[in-house]
Parts: structure tokens; C-alpha cells; sequence
């Protein structure tokens, strides 16, 4: 196994998140894996505009109730979708679990995509997504905080 797909395998299971929390890969400066790095939101750049994703979800939500949330890599400003350089796929986390994720193929799919997902407890919660790119690597959106009535 090449070390992109090492990489893109672990992170589909979740192994490295889970060994380093997502709230340290968050908010720190630190790389994904043997200098590999997990780029910071960025919509002041174009090239950070192209691969950010974007989480459109309702600010107050119904405990055990599913809503939707919805995740685009190139809301900011279109990603190229090509064969050579496309968006893989991208995830949706809450707090520090794995909702869901979305595999694209190049040409044929968008990586605009709407998870349905509920949340039991009461209270805060922080959504977070991540989006690879097959030639700039793995993104982080802006978290969003939303209640949870």
C-alpha cells in the first residue's frame, strides 16, 4: 500500500483521529501523518477558498430528531473537477465522532453533499468536515456550533 492511500485509509477509519483527537488536529498546528498536513480553513486565498469546506446546518436543533447538514468543498470558489485534481471525499464530524462521509469520483460527482444525522443529548455541539483533495491533501472547515434543544 502507497503511502497516499495509508493515509487516505486512515483517515476513513478514523485511527489517527481517534489517537490524536480531533480537537487537538483542530486547533493546533500539527501534521496529519509523517509530515503530511491537515490545512486550516482559509477563504482569504483562492487556492484556500477552492478546498474549505463549507457546513450549511440550522443554528438550533431537536434532540433525537435527524436534520441535515450539508457540506460543500468549493462553496468559497468553484474546485477544479477533473480527472488529474478533484475533491475525493469529504466527512462530517460531530464533536469528535465521525457522522459521515462522502466518496466522489472525478468528473461524474460534486462534492456538495447533504448528511442526515441526529444528536440525543441536549446542548452544544461542535460539526466539523474535512475535505481531500487528491493533489493539495486534507482540509478542515470553519466549526459550527449549533444548540441542541
Amino acid at each position: 500500500m502507497n503511502r497516499r492511500k495509508f493515509i487516505q485509509t486512515a483517515v476513513a477509519s478514523g485511527v489517527l483521529m481517534a489517537a490524536n483527537g480531533i480537537s487537538s488536529i483542530a486547533n493546533a498546528d500539527e501534521t496529519f501523518f509523517e509530515g503530511t498536513p491537515i490545512f486550516k480553513p482559509d477563504i482569504k486565498t483562492v487556492h484556500g477558498k477552492k478546498h474549505t469546506p463549507f457546513i450549511d446546518v440550522p443554528k438550533k436543533v431537536k434532540a433525537g430528531e435527524f436534520f441535515d447538514v450539508r457540506v460543500i468543498t468549493g462553496y468559497y470558489h468553484p474546485h477544479p473537477n477533473k480527472v488529474e485534481h478533484y475533491i475525493q471525499w469529504s466527512s462530517l464530524y460531530i464533536d469528535i465522532f465521525e457522522a459521515g462521509k462522502a466518496n466522489f469520483k472525478a468528473t461524474v460527482s460534486n462534492p456538495d453533499v447533504i448528511f442526515k444525522v441526529k444528536i440525543d443529548s441536549k446542548g452544544k455541539a461542535i460539526l466539523r468536515a474535512f475535505s481531500y483533495c487528491n493533489i493539495h491533501g486534507l482540509w478542515l472547515s470553519f466549526p459550527k456550533e449549533i444548540e441542541v434543544i
